[in-house]
């Protein structure tokens, strides 16, 4: 993904981030544990008045791109001014930057591993690596070598939703951050080639194929795990147990397999193949 370059300070940023008091969480914990209800507690006892929303505790596990798949395509149903943070962090207690990026008057605070850039690359974003000083300026007094979402990501999300954190002691922004491992749908002549990024709660298959590259095709046929799928508007335009494509909620296209688990009976998952062609 390309990275952007910009020279402008986080000063300057501050202007375009007036903070809501919202607070997203996104993390691969789950929820057995205390590990969401401490980095809450946390927020809240540095900011009382912080608006919490969990996105999605279910990422899958060491996987930050896929992560950061979701905040991008979610983001913008929450109100500007919203801090969205994300920890997907299999690197915890190492030497990997803690990344801040503003952009679409939003907030996103999360590790560098990838998880921020499309979402860098879609609300057009600002980023800056967060010193040392900074970091430490915030955090909880003795950190966890491996709990760094309570002890670091969430008193500096705290201090954002409440308008305290000092945006000129940010200096320059920068372009060097990890690219995400998701690489964008590929076209090449009559073919459209994605991936399947993640399966929801039903086992529907969620790609990487944006809804602008389905309508590029007159007629769309979708072909994954050795079947040729048709492309229909939703579910129950569907027979019970048949196959279909559609462009889902999050503007991307999924298969389904009408109230039964595609995943299932595809015998497919993460990373596989999805191709877009056109009907015969």
């Amino acid at each position: 993904m390309k990275r952007r370059r910009t020279d402008r300070d986080g000063g300057d940023m501050s202007k375009h981030f007036k903070p809501s008091g919202v607070v997203t969480v996104t993390t691969d914990f789950g929820h057995r544990g205390p590990f969401v209800g401490t980095m809450k507690g946390v927020i809240v006892s540095r900011f009382p008045a912080a608006r919490i929303i969990d996105l999605t505790h279910e990422a899958y596990v060491h996987c930050p791109a896929e992560a950061g798949f979701w905040i991008a395509r979610s983001y913008h149903y929450f109100p500007a001014g919203t801090v969205h943070l994300a920890v997907v962090d299999p690197g915890v207690g190492t030497d990997r930057s803690v990344l801040l990026a503003l952009g679409d008057g939003h907030a996103f605070l999360a590790p560098d591993y990838g998880l921020m850039a499309e979402v860098i690359d879609k609300a057009g974003a600002t980023v800056y690596r967060l010193r040392d000083e900074v970091i430490e300026a915030h955090a909880l007094r003795d950190v966890s070598a491996t709990f760094h979402g309570r002890d670091v990501f969430a008193p500096l999300a705290a201090r954002l939703a409440a308008g305290e954190f000092d945006f000129a002691a940010l200096g320059k922004a920068t372009h060097d951050y990890v690219p995400s491992i998701i690489e964008p749908a590929e076209r090449r002549g009559a073919q459209l080639t994605g991936v399947v990024i993640t399966t929801d709660h039903f086992g529907n298959l969620i790609s990487n194929i944006e809804r602008a590259d389905v309508e590029a095709f007159a007629q769309p046929l979708v072909q994954a795990g050795g079947h040729e799928i048709p492309l229909l508007r939703t579910y129950g335009d569907a027979q019970p147990g048949a196959l279909l494509g559609l462009i889902n909620s999050f503007g991307v296209l999924e298969i389904a397999c009408a109230e039964q688990n595609a995943a299932q009976t595809l015998g497919i998952g993460r990373g596989a193949p999805i191709k877009v062609v056109e009907k015969p």
